[in-house]
C-alpha cells in the first residue's frame, strides 16, 4: 500500500515538475490570482535563470494589469529597461528608463537607478 502511494506521488511529482520546466510561464488567468510581490518574484527568478523573455513576460503583466501599483510599476519598467540594456538594445532601454522617471512611485530607488542607467547609455552611445 505504501509503495503504491509512493509511486503515485512520484509519478504526479514528475509530471508536475516537467510542466514547470523550460518555456513554462503562468497564464494570465493564474497571475490574476497572485499578489504583485509574487509576480515580481517570479520575474526575478526568471531573470536570475537568464530567462529574459520569461522575466519580461511577468514584468509586462505587472505593467499592463497593475497600473495603480506605482512602486511595482516603476520597478517592473526599470527591470525591463535593464534587461534591454544587458541585451545591447540601448534605444529600447532608454525608452523604458524614460518611462520610469515619469512614474510617481513612492520609492525613489527605481527612478534614481533609471536616471543613472540613462547616463551610462548616453555615454556608451556618444563613444560610438
Amino acid at each position: 500500500m505504501f509503495l503504491r502511494r509512493y509511486i503515485c506521488f512520484l509519478v504526479f511529482f514528475l509530471v508536475f515538475t516537467s510542466c514547470m520546466g523550460k518555456g513554462y510561464v503562468l497564464p494570465e488567468k493564474e497571475l490574476a490570482t497572485l499578489p504583485a510581490v509574487k509576480i515580481m518574484e517570479l520575474a526575478a527568478e526568471e531573470y536570475q535563470a537568464n530567462e529574459f523573455d520569461r522575466a519580461i513576460y511577468y514584468y509586462e503583466y505587472v505593467r499592463k494589469n497593475l497600473t495603480n501599483d506605482y512602486e511595482n510599476l516603476a520597478w517592473a519598467t526599470y527591470e525591463i529597461g535593464f534587461i534591454k540594456y544587458q541585451q545591447g538594445k540601448y534605444k529600447e532601454a532608454l525608452s523604458y528608463f524614460d518611462e520610469v522617471i515619469t512614474i510617481n512611485s513612492p520609492n525613489n530607488a527605481p527612478l534614481i537607478l533609471a536616471a543613472q542607467m540613462k547616463e551610462r547609455i548616453q555615454k556608451k552611445i556618444s563613444k560610438k
